[in-house]
């Protein structure tokens, strides 16, 4: 499987090291793909991962993680043009009130999205154990499908997916989770995160 990591930061950066380091062909898509920073980020992921500009990393990407600071959104999902049915993992976030993930389904065209990774620091996605436990990821969107292929990728990476809905529930589950981390990041920095416990019926 191929994927596509626009923004090479701490998110964009780690999920990307991660699934170069399980066996998935990566590239790193970036407006200079031959920067030091680049460089050193491939070196660091390891010999599944590549780099080009964002026209080839899309090109490239049966998935597309978009992992961008909430300005650069419009422009990169304009530049990206067309995304021909392909999933897009939405892991962004705003800070202004506003909803990241209206914005994505409005600008990211043809594309299959699925809201995943916000919830979480970059630090517990290159560590999601937490004791004996891992940290949960929060799926949303309307294809069922796009999630299954996401959660297969939570999986693994050390992550507990759960399917919380289509993309009615996304803003809710953002709205929930953001009221949270206000709550728990004063007490927790950012080396926590999210378990959800559920009971399994013995069949």
């Amino acid at each position: 499987m191929k994927i596509a990591v626009i923004g090479s930061g701490h998110m964009g950066g780690t999920l990307g090291k991660r699934w170069a380091g399980e066996g998935y062909q990566v590239m790193f898509g970036s407006r200079d793909p031959h920067s030091d920073k680049i460089r050193n980020l491939l070196q660091a992921a390891g010999p599944k991962a590549q780099a080009g500009t964002l026209q080839e990393a899309v090109a490239f990407g049966e998935i597309v993680l978009l992992a961008v600071i909430p300005t650069e959104v419009e422009r990169v999902l304009r530049e990206a043009g067309d995304l021909e049915n392909k999933i897009l993992i939405n892991c962004t976030n705003r800070f202004d009130g506003k909803s990241a993930d209206l914005e994505v389904l409005r600008l990211a065209r043809n594309a299959r999205v699925v809201r995943a990774f916000h919830t979480f620091p970059w630090e517990a996605l290159e560590n999601p154990r937490f004791g004996p436990t891992n940290a949960t990821a929060f799926l949303s969107g309307d294809h069922a499908e796009a999630k299954a292929t996401v959660a297969r990728l939570c999986r693994d990476i050390g992550l507990d997916p759960i399917d919380v809905g289509g993309s009615d529930n996304m803003e809710k589950i953002e709205a929930a989770i953001g009221a949270l981390w206000q709550v728990l990041a004063p007490q927790f920095g950012r080396e926590f995160s999210m378990r959800i416990l559920r009971r399994v019926e013995e069949g």
